[in-house]
């Protein structure tokens, strides 16, 4: 016979295993902010969304050499990214960028997700949607969506809760963006283009979803908010409804009108 384990041994093991994930989770998170580091010949250490990259610029005259600042650059990255030496810089920032400590957690937290685990299934905080574009190619359609984007009024950008906007890829093919909220919840706009199957027009998966319960300004973030993957939250819209829905409202109509012309 096997003895069931008692309720202390129990939790003792789940304590254990949470500790593990999250050792795991944060040296995972140093390890892909340093994965992406960038050490060139010349530069300053800039913060990005995506990457602790070099920018072009030398640097000034007695400073430290650019490994030392590659040095310094790893040990701020595995502080979760509180770096503070240069200035931000995002993939392609539509307006004012967020915090330095959201561009440094963006990124990652983009990546991981752990809001959308289980929001995809309850619907709360995530939405999904298909539209046709009929007689438009997916290079327009993507080009279209950047556009809108790149000129949304302060009106627009209030309604649908875009604050900062950086725009992360952009092809034919698919859209990622990253938007945050006037308090730097980090919400992912994802849209994939395809032809119809007529060869005259084309579908675009849209979806729009938050990462996780709380704000990327908060240092370990993303770690905080992968251990509370499971904790539900919602996303409702200052007016009314919920937030992901108005915005698919919201940007499809603004699509369509950018496409007519």
């Amino acid at each position: 016979k096997i003895a069931a384990a008692s309720p202390p041994k129990t939790m003792a093991r789940s304590l254990l295993l949470s500790a593990c994930i999250l050792a795991g989770l944060v040296a995972a998170e140093g390890f892909y902010v340093l994965h992406s580091a960038g050490l060139h010949s010349t530069g300053r250490l800039k913060l990005s969304a995506n990457t602790l990259r070099m920018a072009s610029s030398p640097p000034p005259e007695g400073s430290s050499s650019p490994e030392s600042l590659g040095r310094r650059g790893a040990l701020a990255a595995l502080g979760l990214g509180l770096a503070t030496a240069g200035s931000p810089a995002m993939a392609r920032v539509v307006g004012s960028p967020p915090s330095q400590v959201s561009q440094a957690q963006g990124g990652i937290q983009a990546l991981i997700n752990p809001g959308h685990w289980l929001g995809q299934f309850i619907g709360i905080n995530s939405h999904g949607e298909s539209w046709d574009f009929d007689g438009s190619t997916p290079a327009q359609v993507s080009a279209a969506f950047v556009a809108v984007l790149e000129k949304l009024t302060p009106a627009e950008r209030k309604a649908l809760a875009f604050e900062h906007i950086d725009i992360a890829e952009a092809s034919d093919s698919n859209l990622k963006v990253l938007t945050w909220t006037k308090n730097e919840w980090l919400d992912v706009l994802d849209v994939s283009f395809k032809p119809l199957g007529s060869g005259k027009g084309c579908t675009a998966k849209v979806d729009v979803y938050a990462t996780g319960f709380l704000p990327t300004s908060i240092p370990g973030a993303p770690i905080i908010n992968t251990a509370l993957f499971f904790f539900p939250f919602a996303s409702p819209s200052p007016s009314g409804g919920m937030l992901q829905n108005n915005r698919c409202n919201i940007l499809n109509k603004l699509v369509q009108s950018k496409l007519q012309g």
